[in-house]
């Protein structure tokens, strides 16, 4: 398997988590929704970093690693995105403990729902942007194998 295969089974998962969290907003978890939401953003990014063969720590914060990215060579679309990325990323990681052990704290699953709102559609971007990436960088890929194999 190659990095191109990775990246897409990340970025597949990606999708997943985050079809898990509009399934979550329609039955109204909303600690849930952040929880999916937030994996959703690390699985896609996580996918962009495999791309580029960048090993990354088996942890949720990726963030410092990530902006590294910004050195690599990518189209300027993406690297536009990758501050926002990052910002996500880290709001939703603070997020995620609340919502995950909220309840120690005395929090309800109604205490998220404003950011579960708030987040639902721009994560879906990221994961698109992330997607398009992939796909974008894997038709570089083919055609320049294409053109490798011509030349024999």
């Amino acid at each position: 398997m190659n990095n191109f295969d990775t990246s897409k089974g990340a970025v597949e998962r990606a999708f997943r988590w985050y079809q898990g969290a509009t399934r979550a907003y329609e039955d109204e978890r909303w600690d849930d929704v952040i929880y999916s939401l937030q994996m959703s953003v690390e699985q896609a990014l996580k996918a962009i970093l495999i791309l580029f063969g960048i090993e990354y720590p088996k942890k949720h914060d990726i963030s410092t690693i990530y902006v590294d990215l910004k050195q690599k060579q990518i189209p300027e679309w993406f690297k536009e995105e990758i501050d926002n990325q990052v910002d996500m990323l880290k709001d939703l990681i603070k997020l995620r403990g609340k919502a995950s052990y909220g309840y120690v704290d005395g929090l309800k699953k109604d205490d998220f729902k404003d950011e579960a709102s708030n987040f639902k559609d721009p994560v879906k971007d990221v994961i698109e942007d992330c997607n398009k990436l992939v796909i974008e960088f894997s038709k570089k890929q083919i055609q320049k194998n294409d053109d490798n194999d011509s030349n024999k």
